[in-house]
């Protein structure tokens, strides 16, 4: 007995121990995850605040150049930190200005014999009146020479000051507005990307057209700036600035351009001018876009979301087309990406339950529970309440699970044409047949079509439907258009 009571006593002492070693070393691991926090930190707060700068002369207008021509800048920076510059030859410490955004297409503006260091835009700064030591306070004045790029147009470049090691500061950036006067027929020229210049609209609504173009000249689009790029429609003042911010020789650029549809049936012409603002010799080709205003309509709706989801936007993008996703709450908790990529894009989420169960068997608290849950699952992902919008799992409903749902806020969506396609997981001829037939069958005025993420097949026939809808004169919406 005296053994037992020695041996509790010891346990007793040893978890003690145990329990306050534990602690000390979770302090202490704590103590030192903070510490090395810290240490990432102040580093580059003290750098800055040991070499900054300020701008005190730089040309703020636009830089206008003729083909091969060289010129010098001058610009004037004040030492407002605590330490000196050091700009003698054998400096550990030179100063630097260097591209922060360097692009291809015009780094040949800077000289290119100047400091190389991971890029040629780099530039090795010495004082003009000769000065070796820039104490606080004290200003420097330096000379920048750019040179004509090849081609004429217009181009910016973002600068900033290298310090310390090489080091950059970007508390303030040195911007160059660089115009290359000439012929601009071959620097701005453009082609259609998948072009879907006629589409079908309802009337009377306010949609968003989405056109891409691909910059097939010599030289960037920019989205702002004094001589950003630009789509005005015709008889309009109205400027639809590029989505991206820059876009190089080679790549896309795309236009948002929001209209109101006329309110009679029939087809209207609409034409947008690409152009560069402030330059007037700049003339293009019109981009032109038939509208045909229609009353039939058709949402393709999307159930489950098992599977691979983003082949299915993808799809939907590249044709204009905007769908209708009713997922469920535990895929969405596997895909949150997904979900958020639905919103972001234009396309509708919708519930489709938690797990897929068949409603009428259900308990109300247990249906309650299936369309909450998921709701929340969804609005914690995305910050979208996907409320009302609501699918029966199977299309199985009754009374009973109709009232619950239905006081409970949602609209449950049916559809007008079922596919089967959730009996073709794989991309077969039978099966895109069948997803193709089934939902280009007698659809009425406004048709619903259900397709399922799970099927292959009805990806790999998704472009036909889209086309025969087209051609058919029905105009894509949502669930909540209908």
């Amino acid at each position: 007995m005296r053994t037992k009571i020695l041996l509790a006593i010891l346990t007793v002492g040893l978890m003690g121990t145990l329990f306050h070693f534990q602690t000390n070393l979770y302090q202490n691991l704590k103590t030192q995850v903070l510490i090395s926090i810290n240490e990432k930190e102040n580093p580059r707060s003290e750098l800055v605040q040991n070499y900054n700068y300020e701008i005190i002369s730089q040309d703020k207008s636009t830089v206008k150049l003729d083909p091969n021509e060289e010129k010098n800048l001058e610009i004037i920076l004040q030492n407002i930190g605590k330490n000196s510059w050091d700009l003698s030859e054998n400096s550990e410490n030179p100063l630097f200005l260097k591209s922060i955004f360097p692009n291809g297409a015009n780094s040949n503006i800077y000289a290119s014999k100047s400091e190389n260091w991971q890029s040629p835009a780099l530039y090795k700064i010495h004082d003009k009146n000769g000065k070796t030591e820039i104490k606080t306070n004290d200003t420097i004045t330096f000379e920048f020479k750019i040179s004509s790029p090849k081609n004429a147009g217009y181009y910016k470049e973002k600068f900033g000051l290298l310090i310390e090691n090489k080091k950059l500061l970007r508390t303030k950036t040195l911007d160059l507005d660089i115009l290359v006067e000439g012929d601009y027929s071959d620097s701005y020229s453009y082609e259609y990307v998948d072009p879907i210049m006629k589409d079908n609209y309802l009337p009377n609504k306010e949609k968003t057209q989405e056109i891409k173009l691909k910059n097939t000249g010599k030289t960037p689009w920019y989205k702002s700036g004094n001589y950003k790029t630009y789509l005005e429609e015709n008889g309009t003042k109205t400027e639809t600035e590029l989505s991206e911010y820059q876009v190089n020789p080679g790549e896309e650029g795309t236009f948002l351009v929001k209209t109101v549809t006329p309110s009679s049936i029939g087809s209207y012409e609409k034409q947008f001018v690409f152009k560069i603002k402030n330059l007037i010799a700049f003339d293009s080709s019109p981009v032109n876009f038939e509208m045909n205003i229609t009353n039939k309509k058709v949402a393709l709706t999307f159930d489950d979301g098992y599977g691979e989801i983003d082949p299915f936007i993808d799809t939907l993008n590249k044709h204009n087309v905007k769908a209708t996703f009713f997922m469920l709450g535990v895929v969405a908790q596997h895909q949150p990406e997904q979900m958020r990529r639905i919103i972001a894009d234009g396309h509708r989420l919708a519930n489709h339950s938690y797990n897929h169960p068949d409603f009428r068997t259900l308990t109300h608290d247990e249906v309650v529970w299936q369309i909450e849950e998921t709701r929340n699952i969804m609005k914690n992902i995305t910050g979208f309440d996907v409320l009302p919008y609501f699918r029966y799992p199977y299309g199985a409903f009754n009374d009973y699970t109709n009232g619950i749902v239905e006081g409970n806020g949602w609209k449950w969506i049916h559809w007008t044409n079922g596919t089967g396609d959730y009996q073709h997981h794989q991309n077969t001829a039978v099966g895109r047949h069948q997803v193709y037939f089934y939902s280009t069958l007698n659809p009425p005025e406004t048709s619903i079509v259900l397709m399922h993420i799970i099927s292959k097949s009805t990806l790999g026939t998704l472009p036909e439907i889209i086309q025969w809808y087209r051609e058919h004169n029905y105009a894509f919406v949502t669930v909540d258009e209908l």
